[in-house]
């Protein structure tokens, strides 16, 4: 691995924004639900919680501009607090790498990005492939410009950024 790459607050800071707004863009909230989406929802009703997002669907296309499919190079980072999350696409590569790390991905509690991919089609296949990971459609640009890579599939956690450990 490569030599740490200390974050400055303004990035810390900034990285949280990114998430955040990821994260609250995709919300499992559909119209009209408000504060309290399905899951929140079935919880109160005593159903038990999806183990994988239904939704989404109204969100695509998704198409991250800035990312493709291709090589990372894996590297230290510090983003203390930041849980772990993958950005995959609707393509061979992001399809043979969830194969290939799902284990170790739902042993960290890690988020999916879905982050280029057209149809249902393509986003209920990956869904299928993760087994119970979550998986959101959204634009993967603004967490890749801030953190400095071009390529996906890859996993982000507080310490590292890698593709193939």
């Amino acid at each position: 691995m490569a030599a740490m790459n200390p974050m400055n607050t303004w990035n810390r800071r900034m990285l949280c924004c990114v998430l955040a707004g990821l994260l609250t863009a995709c919300s499992s909230a559909g119209p009209g639900e408000g504060q309290q989406g399905g899951a929140a929802r079935a919880r109160q009703s005593g159903q038990p919680k999806p183990a994988v997002d239904a939704g989404g669907a109204e969100m695509l296309p998704v198409v991250s501009w800035r990312l493709s499919p291709g090589p990372i190079e894996s590297r230290a980072i510090e983003a203390p607090g930041m849980r772990p999350v993958f950005l995959v696409g609707d393509d061979s590569l992001s399809r043979s790498w969830l194969r290939a790390k799902r284990d170790r991905l739902r042993r960290l509690n890690a988020l999916g990005l879905v982050v280029n991919v057209a149809s249902p089609a393509g986003l209920a296949e990956l869904r299928g492939l993760a087994e119970g990971l979550s998986l959101i459609p959204v634009s993967g640009d603004d967490l890749a410009a801030l953190l400095g890579f071009a390529h996906y599939p890859v996993l982000v956690t507080s310490t590292y950024i890698e593709q193939w450990p």
